[in-house]
């Protein structure tokens, strides 16, 4: 009997949702558009905050949508506010490379760079950087990027780099 009873709980711990790995991992990168400001702490506790700071945001948004489509993955996130791409490369590889996951959201400053808004060359720079990075950790990761936001400040205003620009030309 207690053989059985071994056994049975060993095939509970291994099944048991807590210890069995999901089969895909998402890791997002990004700025607080990244966070969700409305969302910075939703569900905190439904994803891994690598800077153990109990953001939840879109990433717990995701896992949430993943769960209800009957997917399983273990959600990453790597955030700080008011930062572009190069800040988590320059600063944040160590965390980022706690978890080599399968898919990869990152997000870049919403004005491109931050000393020169609107000029994308900072942007397109760090981001091959950080997917080489990134696949250096996974081979087969998908990396997504996620650049610019429509922002009202940056096209109605006189002598704005967007001024009279189609949104669609924003990205």
């Amino acid at each position: 009997m207690k053989s059985f009873m071994t056994i049975l709980s060993i095939f509970t711990l291994m099944f048991n949702s807590n210890f069995v790995k999901a089969e895909t991992s998402g890791l997002f990168i990004g700025n607080s558009f990244t966070c969700g400001s409305a969302a910075k702490y939703y569900r905190a506790d439904s994803v891994t905050d690598l800077n153990n700071e109990g953001i939840g945001g879109v990433p717990a948004l995701f896992k949430s949508f993943t769960q209800q489509a009957g997917l399983n993955y273990d959600v990453y996130l790597e955030t700080k506010s008011g930062s572009a791409l190069d800040f988590h490369l320059e600063n944040k590889s160590a965390e980022i490379s706690i978890q080599a996951s399968d898919q990869l959201v990152t997000h870049g400053f919403s004005t491109l760079d931050s000393n020169k808004l609107g000029d994308p060359t900072l942007l397109v720079e760090t981001a091959v950087k950080m997917s080489s990075f990134l696949q250096q950790l996974n081979q087969n990761a998908e990396v997504f990027l996620s650049a610019t936001w429509s922002r009202a400040n940056l096209v109605c205003k006189v002598n704005r780099h967007w001024l009279f620009t189609h949104i669609e030309k924003w990205h």
